[in-house]
């Protein structure tokens, strides 16, 4: 969703800079007919597009702001152009034309010889907001530009990215986030962590709330793994007694030797070590991430090819996993990290010694 609004925020973006293409054109001369794009009405026979574009507009315009220069181009009424922008969100029509001016009055047309505002001075009593309004010192030998403010009021130049960053959804922040994401990490099983995490797996205690498949089915459901109850995040990691036999072989192997085979113990430990950098729990970070990748991937395919391998030979494909990882570690030269060396089987040729 937050994506598909940074694609679209590139259309509109693409109409108000009018963009050199035959398609702005077209938008231009059916679709807005000389109007303003933020103002524009949509009629209810519109196409699907161009209602998608209409209908993200409260959400992008705070964010399409003109950097003055010149002054000329930029509306005086419609444009983001100061703190009190836009001005028709306060300032009618009917008091605009009142007042001598027009809806297609520029920033520039708002300044006398001295660069002076020329409001009317009853505008001061009726608009307050507008007693504290900074002047404008104009070069008129440049034109206005349309530029992104980001969330921290900082103009930047467009980009789908920038886009993106600015409008998408944010929960709060999470303690465990550095446990998931580090330099080290594999991603492909740092994003399948994320999803475990954040219970996203197609497991049957979600499926069966979607009710997908048949009753029948749904009543058959059991752990592939180990044949008894419904599988669920907190029982495939590491509660059924497959998967706790392959946590029990490979948790010793790292920092975790008092880590029981609950999820909920496992989310403590990530959280107590979240901003802790040393080796130990890097290693210990990694065997999360790859444990409960591979046996996500042992659960699927039991489901859908009908193969198995037991708790010991999954098991070693986990610590080889991670042995492979530490191999490409720069590791420093002091007795605990030697140690951790030699649990893993790891000699000195086969990893670069940190002189330092």
């Amino acid at each position: 969703m937050d994506v598909n609004k940074a694609l679209l925020t590139s259309h509109i973006w693409s109409i108000i800079t009018k963009r050199p293409s035959l398609w702005v054109q077209w938008v231009h001369t059916y679709k807005l007919k000389g109007k303003n794009f933020w103002e524009v009405q949509g009629r209810n026979n519109i196409t699907w597009g161009w209602r998608k574009l209409l209908a993200i507009r409260p959400i992008v315009r705070p964010f399409v702001w003109k950097s003055i220069q010149s002054g000329r181009q930029t509306n005086a009424w419609s444009d983001n152009w100061c703190t009190c922008s836009p001005l028709r969100s306060f300032i009618t029509p009917r008091t605009i034309a009142r007042a001598g001016f027009s809806l297609n009055t520029s920033v520039a047309d708002l300044l006398d010889d001295n660069g002076q505002w020329r409001w009317p001075q009853e505008w001061y009593d009726l608009f307050p907001v507008l007693i504290n309004l900074d002047s404008v010192h104009l070069v008129p030998e440049l034109e206005d530009r349309f530029r992104w403010k980001d969330l921290e009021g900082n103009l930047r130049f467009f980009g789908s990215w920038e886009v993106w960053n600015n409008l998408r959804h944010r929960d709060n922040k999470v303690i465990w986030v550095n446990s998931v994401w580090f330099s080290q990490c594999i991603p492909r099983h740092s994003f399948h962590l994320w999803l475990v995490i954040k219970n996203k797996l197609k497991t049957q205690d979600r499926m069966a709330v979607w009710e997908a498949g048949s009753a029948t089915n749904l009543r058959l459901m059991c752990c592939p793994l180990c044949k008894y109850d419904r599988d669920s995040r907190d029982h495939l990691f590491f509660q059924c007694s497959y998967a706790s036999e392959v946590w029990g072989l490979v948790r010793d192997m790292a920092d975790m030797g008092s880590v029981n085979n609950s999820w909920a113990s496992i989310i403590q430990w990530m959280e107590r070590n979240a901003h802790s950098r040393s080796l130990e729990i890097i290693v210990s970070n990694l065997l999360v991430a790859v444990s409960t990748y591979f046996i996500w991937q042992e659960r699927n395919t039991r489901v859908f090819i009908r193969e198995r391998r037991t708790a010991s030979v999954l098991s070693k494909v986990i610590i080889d996993t991670v042995r492979l990882k530490i191999m490409g570690f720069r590791i420093g030269g002091d007795l605990k990290q030697k140690k951790l060396m030699d649990k893993w089987l790891i000699s000195k040729k086969n990893v670069y010694i940190d002189p330092g």
